[in-house]
Protein backbone atom coordinates (compact mmCIF):
# COMPACT_ATOMS: atom_id res chain seq x y z
CA UNK A 1 0.00 0.00 0.00
CA UNK A 2 3.06 2.12 1.00
CA UNK A 3 4.21 1.60 -2.35
CA UNK A 4 1.16 2.15 -4.45
CA UNK A 5 0.91 5.88 -2.66
CA UNK A 6 4.76 6.51 -3.26
CA UNK A 7 3.70 5.89 -7.00
CA UNK A 8 1.13 7.89 -7.40
CA UNK A 9 3.09 10.87 -5.65
CA UNK A 10 5.95 10.36 -7.87
CA UNK A 11 3.27 10.50 -11.23
CA UNK A 12 1.62 13.46 -9.54
CA UNK A 13 4.70 15.48 -9.26
CA UNK A 14 6.01 14.61 -12.10
CA UNK A 15 2.99 14.85 -14.47
CA UNK A 16 2.96 19.17 -15.17
CA UNK A 17 6.51 18.65 -16.04
CA UNK A 18 5.27 15.93 -19.00
CA UNK A 19 2.72 18.14 -19.87
CA UNK A 20 5.21 21.35 -19.98
CA UNK A 21 7.86 19.38 -21.70
CA UNK A 22 5.24 18.36 -23.87
CA UNK A 23 3.35 21.70 -24.74
CA UNK A 24 7.27 22.96 -25.48
CA UNK A 25 7.80 20.30 -28.01
CA UNK A 26 4.38 20.77 -29.93
CA UNK A 27 4.34 24.41 -29.93
CA UNK A 28 5.80 26.33 -33.12
CA UNK A 29 8.54 27.89 -32.79
CA UNK A 30 7.82 31.85 -33.67
CA UNK A 31 10.64 33.09 -35.66
CA UNK A 32 11.08 36.78 -34.87
CA UNK A 33 13.46 39.88 -36.52
CA UNK A 34 16.35 39.99 -35.35
CA UNK A 35 16.98 43.48 -33.78
CA UNK A 36 20.52 43.06 -35.45
CA UNK A 37 18.54 42.86 -39.14
CA UNK A 38 17.97 46.55 -38.63
CA UNK A 39 20.00 49.64 -38.92
CA UNK A 40 18.88 53.13 -37.92
CA UNK A 41 20.54 56.22 -37.73
CA UNK A 42 19.74 59.98 -36.31
CA UNK A 43 21.29 62.98 -37.87
CA UNK A 44 20.64 66.81 -37.57
CA UNK A 45 23.28 68.74 -40.08
CA UNK A 46 23.91 72.22 -40.08
CA UNK A 47 24.63 74.44 -43.65
CA UNK A 48 26.15 77.63 -44.21
CA UNK A 49 23.56 77.79 -47.79
CA UNK A 50 20.92 75.13 -48.94
CA UNK A 51 22.03 73.85 -52.34
CA UNK A 52 20.53 71.28 -53.80
CA UNK A 53 20.95 70.19 -57.51
CA UNK A 54 22.51 73.46 -58.51
CA UNK A 55 19.07 75.36 -57.05
CA UNK A 56 19.69 77.83 -54.48
CA UNK A 57 16.88 76.98 -51.84
CA UNK A 58 17.72 79.39 -49.19
CA UNK A 59 20.36 80.64 -46.13
CA UNK A 60 21.56 79.11 -42.91
CA UNK A 61 19.95 75.84 -42.45
CA UNK A 62 19.26 73.44 -40.11
CA UNK A 63 18.93 69.87 -41.39
CA UNK A 64 17.17 66.90 -39.49
CA UNK A 65 17.61 63.45 -40.93
CA UNK A 66 16.18 60.10 -39.64
CA UNK A 67 16.11 56.64 -41.19
CA UNK A 68 15.97 53.11 -40.88
CA UNK A 69 16.73 49.85 -43.50
CA UNK A 70 15.95 46.07 -43.24
CA UNK A 71 16.81 43.74 -45.86
CA UNK A 72 17.77 46.40 -47.93
CA UNK A 73 14.62 48.03 -47.65
CA UNK A 74 14.52 51.25 -46.16
CA UNK A 75 12.46 54.07 -44.68
CA UNK A 76 13.82 57.96 -43.95
CA UNK A 77 12.67 61.38 -43.45
CA UNK A 78 14.50 64.46 -44.04
CA UNK A 79 13.54 68.07 -43.43
CA UNK A 80 15.08 71.53 -43.76
CA UNK A 81 14.75 74.94 -42.16
CA UNK A 82 15.96 77.78 -43.14
CA UNK A 83 17.67 80.76 -40.03
CA UNK A 84 15.95 83.53 -42.61
CA UNK A 85 11.98 83.30 -42.11
CA UNK A 86 11.55 83.70 -45.67
CA UNK A 87 13.03 80.47 -46.55
CA UNK A 88 10.98 77.72 -47.79
CA UNK A 89 10.88 74.88 -44.91
CA UNK A 90 10.99 71.50 -46.39
CA UNK A 91 9.82 67.83 -45.28
CA UNK A 92 10.59 65.05 -47.40
CA UNK A 93 10.18 61.45 -46.89
CA UNK A 94 11.89 58.50 -48.85
CA UNK A 95 10.88 54.65 -49.63
CA UNK A 96 13.61 53.05 -51.07
CA UNK A 97 15.01 49.38 -51.45
CA UNK A 98 18.93 48.30 -52.81
CA UNK A 99 20.15 45.26 -53.44
CA UNK A 100 23.92 44.77 -54.65
CA UNK A 101 24.49 48.07 -55.35
CA UNK A 102 21.26 49.13 -57.71
CA UNK A 103 18.50 51.14 -56.18
CA UNK A 104 15.48 52.02 -56.53
CA UNK A 105 12.46 54.56 -54.84
CA UNK A 106 10.12 56.94 -54.28
CA UNK A 107 10.13 60.37 -52.24
CA UNK A 108 7.89 62.63 -51.50
CA UNK A 109 8.86 66.47 -51.40
CA UNK A 110 7.23 69.24 -49.86
CA UNK A 111 7.57 72.69 -49.52
CA UNK A 112 5.93 75.59 -47.99
CA UNK A 113 5.39 78.89 -50.08
CA UNK A 114 3.67 76.70 -52.69
CA UNK A 115 0.32 76.45 -51.07
CA UNK A 116 -0.97 80.07 -49.83
CA UNK A 117 -2.02 78.14 -46.62
CA UNK A 118 0.84 75.25 -46.47
CA UNK A 119 -0.81 72.51 -45.95
CA UNK A 120 0.23 69.25 -45.77
CA UNK A 121 -2.26 66.94 -45.92
CA UNK A 122 -3.55 68.25 -48.90
CA UNK A 123 -3.28 66.32 -52.16
CA UNK A 124 -5.47 68.12 -55.19
CA UNK A 125 -2.85 67.14 -57.78
CA UNK A 126 -2.60 70.81 -59.46
CA UNK A 127 -2.55 72.62 -56.58
CA UNK A 128 -1.24 70.29 -54.28
CA UNK A 129 2.83 71.41 -52.71
CA UNK A 130 3.78 67.53 -52.69
CA UNK A 131 5.98 66.46 -55.52
CA UNK A 132 6.49 62.55 -55.87
CA UNK A 133 9.85 61.31 -57.51
CA UNK A 134 10.80 58.01 -58.69
CA UNK A 135 14.26 57.38 -58.12
CA UNK A 136 16.81 54.71 -60.19
CA UNK A 137 20.85 53.76 -59.54
CA UNK A 138 23.42 52.10 -59.26
CA UNK A 139 26.12 52.95 -56.62
CA UNK A 140 29.53 50.74 -55.84
CA UNK A 141 33.22 51.68 -54.61
CA UNK A 142 34.24 53.47 -57.88
CA UNK A 143 31.19 55.60 -58.38
CA UNK A 144 27.18 56.13 -58.35
CA UNK A 145 24.72 56.90 -60.80
CA UNK A 146 21.52 57.74 -60.31
CA UNK A 147 18.29 58.89 -62.11
CA UNK A 148 15.32 61.11 -60.28
CA UNK A 149 12.10 61.63 -62.47
CA UNK A 150 8.82 63.61 -61.13
CA UNK A 151 5.93 61.91 -61.96
CA UNK A 152 3.03 63.69 -60.02
CA UNK A 153 2.21 66.81 -57.68
CA UNK A 154 3.13 70.27 -58.52
CA UNK A 155 5.45 69.73 -61.43
CA UNK A 156 3.97 71.40 -64.72
CA UNK A 157 5.90 73.19 -67.82
CA UNK A 158 5.54 76.55 -68.26
CA UNK A 159 2.74 76.12 -71.29
CA UNK A 160 0.94 73.80 -68.20
CA UNK A 161 1.87 70.23 -69.43
CA UNK A 162 3.36 68.00 -66.99
CA UNK A 163 7.15 68.17 -67.04
CA UNK A 164 8.31 64.84 -65.75
CA UNK A 165 11.28 66.89 -64.10
CA UNK A 166 14.20 64.87 -64.96
CA UNK A 167 17.66 65.02 -63.16
CA UNK A 168 20.64 62.70 -63.77
CA UNK A 169 23.64 62.63 -61.88
CA UNK A 170 27.08 61.03 -61.50
CA UNK A 171 29.32 60.96 -58.07
CA UNK A 172 32.88 59.78 -57.81
CA UNK A 173 33.90 59.60 -54.57
CA UNK A 174 38.05 59.04 -53.26
CA UNK A 175 40.05 59.52 -50.48
CA UNK A 176 43.05 61.81 -50.37
CA UNK A 177 45.48 64.30 -48.01
CA UNK A 178 43.46 62.41 -45.20
CA UNK A 179 39.92 63.61 -46.27
CA UNK A 180 37.09 62.03 -48.57
CA UNK A 181 36.38 63.79 -51.38
CA UNK A 182 33.08 63.65 -53.92
CA UNK A 183 32.72 64.90 -57.22
CA UNK A 184 29.80 65.18 -58.61
CA UNK A 185 27.83 66.33 -61.96
CA UNK A 186 24.34 66.85 -62.70
CA UNK A 187 22.14 67.02 -65.98
CA UNK A 188 18.87 67.61 -66.86
CA UNK A 189 18.23 65.64 -70.87
CA UNK A 190 14.66 68.20 -71.27
CA UNK A 191 12.85 71.07 -70.61
CA UNK A 192 11.74 70.89 -66.86
CA UNK A 193 8.66 72.32 -64.72
CA UNK A 194 9.39 76.51 -64.60
CA UNK A 195 7.06 79.29 -64.15
CA UNK A 196 7.35 83.12 -65.36
CA UNK A 197 7.72 86.23 -63.72
CA UNK A 198 6.46 90.04 -65.24
CA UNK A 199 9.31 92.37 -65.23
CA UNK A 200 10.19 95.72 -66.90
CA UNK A 201 12.65 96.21 -69.56
CA UNK A 202 13.06 99.50 -70.73
CA UNK A 203 13.25 100.43 -74.20
CA UNK A 204 13.25 102.91 -77.04
CA UNK A 205 9.38 103.61 -76.39
CA UNK A 206 9.46 103.52 -72.74
CA UNK A 207 9.61 100.68 -70.62
CA UNK A 208 7.63 97.33 -71.15
CA UNK A 209 6.81 94.30 -69.40
CA UNK A 210 7.74 90.78 -70.53
CA UNK A 211 7.41 87.10 -69.00
CA UNK A 212 10.83 85.51 -67.51
CA UNK A 213 11.23 81.99 -67.44
CA UNK A 214 12.14 80.64 -64.72
CA UNK A 215 13.16 76.82 -65.15
CA UNK A 216 13.50 73.95 -62.21
CA UNK A 217 16.29 72.66 -63.68
CA UNK A 218 16.71 74.14 -67.10
CA UNK A 219 14.73 74.48 -70.70
CA UNK A 220 16.51 71.66 -72.30
CA UNK A 221 19.26 69.27 -72.16
CA UNK A 222 21.73 71.32 -69.93
CA UNK A 223 24.70 70.68 -67.00
CA UNK A 224 22.84 72.35 -64.08
CA UNK A 225 25.19 71.07 -61.15
CA UNK A 226 28.99 70.49 -60.89
CA UNK A 227 30.47 70.09 -57.09
CA UNK A 228 33.49 68.66 -55.10
CA UNK A 229 33.28 68.23 -51.67
CA UNK A 230 35.64 67.61 -48.97
CA UNK A 231 34.75 65.80 -45.89
CA UNK A 232 36.67 65.18 -42.52
CA UNK A 233 35.10 62.28 -40.48
CA UNK A 234 35.49 62.73 -36.69
CA UNK A 235 34.33 60.36 -34.06
CA UNK A 236 33.63 60.42 -30.33
CA UNK A 237 31.88 57.30 -28.84
CA UNK A 238 28.85 56.36 -30.83
CA UNK A 239 28.88 59.86 -32.44
CA UNK A 240 29.93 60.57 -35.55
CA UNK A 241 31.03 64.24 -36.55
CA UNK A 242 31.66 64.84 -40.35
CA UNK A 243 32.90 68.39 -41.44
CA UNK A 244 32.67 69.32 -45.15
CA UNK A 245 33.34 72.31 -47.57
CA UNK A 246 32.26 72.50 -50.55
CA UNK A 247 32.10 74.06 -54.24
CA UNK A 248 28.88 74.22 -55.54
CA UNK A 249 28.18 75.49 -59.38
CA UNK A 250 25.09 75.50 -61.60
CA UNK A 251 26.54 76.21 -65.40
CA UNK A 252 23.11 76.46 -66.73
CA UNK A 253 22.91 79.40 -64.75
CA UNK A 254 26.63 81.05 -64.20
CA UNK A 255 26.22 80.41 -60.70
CA UNK A 256 28.75 79.65 -58.28
CA UNK A 257 28.84 79.35 -54.37
CA UNK A 258 31.22 78.26 -51.56
CA UNK A 259 29.49 76.37 -48.68
CA UNK A 260 30.65 74.53 -45.47
CA UNK A 261 28.73 72.31 -42.99
CA UNK A 262 28.70 69.76 -39.83
CA UNK A 263 26.55 66.86 -39.32
CA UNK A 264 26.24 65.11 -35.90
CA UNK A 265 25.34 61.27 -37.19
CA UNK A 266 24.01 59.13 -34.22
CA UNK A 267 24.49 55.56 -35.22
Amino acid sequence: MKKMISLALMAITLLPTATLAQEEQETPEIELVKESDFNAFVQASLVSRYLWRGTDLGGISIQPEAGISWKGLSLSAFGNAGFDKNDAQEFDLTLGYEYKGFKIGVTDYWFTGVDPEDRYFFYNEKETAHQLEANLGYTCKYFSLQAYTMFWGNDYKINGDRAYSTYVELSVPFRAGGLDWDVRAGITPMESAGYTTTISVPSLYGDITVQQPHYFYGEGFTCNMASIRATKNLQYKSLRLPIFAEIHTNPYLQKANFLVGISVIAF
